[in-house]
């Protein structure tokens, strides 16, 4: 991919480069108008190494015609968007989830696309209900080509006023999980070849403030990705460790927000929806697919996260205090914790006011099967929680 991208480019500035001297020795033109033309015709010359990109990475997804890939979290956000792609690209898909009726809609909505999917309801930090779900894909198609971890949870507030369980749950399904599908998969692909593809986190490598719990767990994920990575060699079976930055999936409705909630989801949901701090649900997945398809051991997505890590392994104490300094900005744990879920922050005036601005975020959501506060409503009524 970066070898196509990279021809395509610089041939494309060495046209460039000819035609605005032949201009320039043609036809005398002001200072002002040979600076328009030159940065015209360098952004055809980028927009053209970004279409050999774009389409350099599609033909990789194409290799996962007749694979069989099995995503976990592939009910909602960025799991959903990987099933996607995956299947775009010829693969049979199996997703997992803990809830039925999402898991459903998803699988609805992937077969309605021609994609051949099956849906099963797992729990990742269950080791025998993982042996159940490996045992369900291949006994429906098989074969198991791909594993792709990329289940989550996330509690945003000061680690002040986040309990210890919030710590405990993090590690249970953001490394407790990976670790026991991973261990499975690679002992049943061990010999006949196969993919473990593991999306960690850029606040793996960077702890973030007010995401302590998730960043602690992720770095253990990225650890053990790394590692078994390490060890793979001759068994036939390749380890991706994946490390994106913000991306817009509309997950801030389904975090739980501690401390002062409506600050902090403003703050979250406004940071995940910006346009140059986040990349798409959608870029992510093909990158993430292509990255799949080629062996690529390490994919890091998004300048941003790239910078971040940059800076981090040149200067760790600089970026310590960066880190210090956006905890500082951050709202302060207030004497009467509350906690509440994304969805019902996005409920408050400030909520609804952030809601505005953050509007390729919310327009993610619902295009990843992300909850509305209305959904959730819902779904207390039929299961008997109100009245």
């Amino acid at each position: 991919m970066r070898g196509l991208r990279t021809t395509l480019t610089l041939a494309g500035a060495r046209w460039l480069w000819r035609r605005h001297r032949r201009s320039r020795e043609s036809t005398p033109v002001s200072a002002g108008r040979s600076g328009a033309e030159l940065l015209a015709w360098g952004a055809a010359a980028a927009a053209l190494g970004a279409g050999a990109s774009a389409l350099s990475e599609r033909r990789r997804a194409r290799r996962m015609n007749g694979r069989v890939v099995l995503v976990t979290g592939g009910s909602r956000g960025l799991g959903l968007q990987l099933a996607r792609e995956f299947g775009a690209g010829g693969a049979s898909v199996v997703i997992c989830a803990r809830g039925r009726e999402d898991l459903d809609r998803a699988v609805a909505e992937l077969t309605g696309r021609g994609v051949e999917a099956l849906g099963v309801v797992c729990d990742v930090t269950d080791p025998e209900a993982v042996d159940s779900l490996l045992d369900d894909a291949v006994e429906r198609f098989g074969r198991l080509d791909v594993v792709v971890n990329s289940a989550g949870i996330m509690r945003v507030g000061p680690q002040r006023t986040l309990p210890d369980d919030a710590f405990v749950q993090a590690m249970d399904v953001m490394f407790w999980g990976p670790f026991h599908l991973s261990r499975a998969a690679m002992e049943r692909m061990r010999g006949r070849g196969g993919t473990i593809v593991n999306v960690t986190s850029i606040g793996a490598y960077l702890s973030v403030p007010h995401l302590l719990p998730y960043s602690a767990a992720k770095h253990a994920w990225a650890a053990l990705s790394e590692g078994m990575a390490a060890e793979s060699g001759g068994s036939g079976v390749r380890v991706v460790t994946v490390v994106p930055g913000l991306m817009r999936t509309g997950s801030h409705r389904g975090v739980v927000f501690s401390g002062n909630p409506e600050r902090e989801y403003a703050w979250f949901a406004l940071a995940a929806g910006a346009p140059l701090l986040s990349v798409s649900a959608e870029r992510a997945a093909r990158r993430i697919v292509a990255a799949a398809a080629s062996g690529r051991g390490f994919l890091v997505i998004s300048p941003i996260a790239r910078i971040g890590l940059a800076v981090h392994g040149v200067a760790p104490g600089l970026t310590q205090a960066g880190m210090r300094l956006v905890g500082r900005l951050l709202p302060d744990a207030p004497e009467h914790v509350e906690e509440r879920s994304g969805s019902e922050a996005a409920d408050s005036r400030i909520g609804r006011l952030v809601g505005v601005v953050a509007a390729l975020n919310e327009r993610a959501g619902r295009r990843m099967n992300q909850s509305s506060r209305a959904e959730e409503r819902r779904r207390d009524v039929d299961s008997g929680k109100d009245g």
